[in-house]
């Protein structure tokens, strides 16, 4: 067995000449951070005090003058939420759901009550099924029209499936 060589009095090296340029480089690139970060903050506090003063000037002259139609608009996208409420959207969807059948999995479906339009996304493992599905919609007592509008094929694992999406368009129900 060898002898170990252990010094415990040993003198430590200085630091090299390249890690004082390091430290050199590094003192100075923090003292252009912090200059920099100084600016912006001058710079933000101005431009925040200018804003301040904008808005104290102008605040009540347009107060007075805004306050009607900002109102009316407000009154207007509140109308046109409560329209959109008021669809029979629980029929529509409960019609969607009986029209599905365990060949079909609807991954997403997006309704314009405007338009009364419906975008209807699945996925099946046969284009038949897919043909299937868009034929009993047709079918429905709620959906005027049903198209598919695009299908493709995806791996999903070890499983090739049929990724598509059907445009349909639904009735008001009597």
């Amino acid at each position: 067995m060898h002898a170990l060589n252990i010094d415990f009095v040993r003198r430590r090296r200085l630091a090299s000449l390249l890690g004082l340029l390091l430290l050199a480089a590094g003192m100075v690139a923090a003292g252009a951070v912090t200059v920099d970060y100084f600016d912006a903050r001058t710079e933000l506090e101005r431009v925040e005090a200018r804003q301040a003063r904008l808005v104290r000037s102008d605040a009540a002259p347009r107060k007075r003058e805004s306050a009607s139609p900002k109102v009316s608009d407000d009154a207007k996208a509140l109308g046109r939420v409560v329209s959109q409420l008021r669809l029979p959207w629980d029929a529509v969807l409960r019609e969607t759901e009986t029209m599905t059948d365990s060949s079909v999995a609807l991954l997403s479906l997006e309704g314009q009550g405007q338009t009364r339009t419906l975008r209807l996304t699945g996925e099946a493992k046969a284009m038949a099924d897919v043909v299937a599905y868009v034929s009993r919609l047709r079918e429905s007592r709620l959906i005027d029209a049903a198209y598919l509008s695009h299908h493709e094929e995806r791996q999903a694992g070890a499983v090739r499936v049929i990724r598509f999406s059907v445009d349909a368009t639904w009735k008001v129900p009597l």
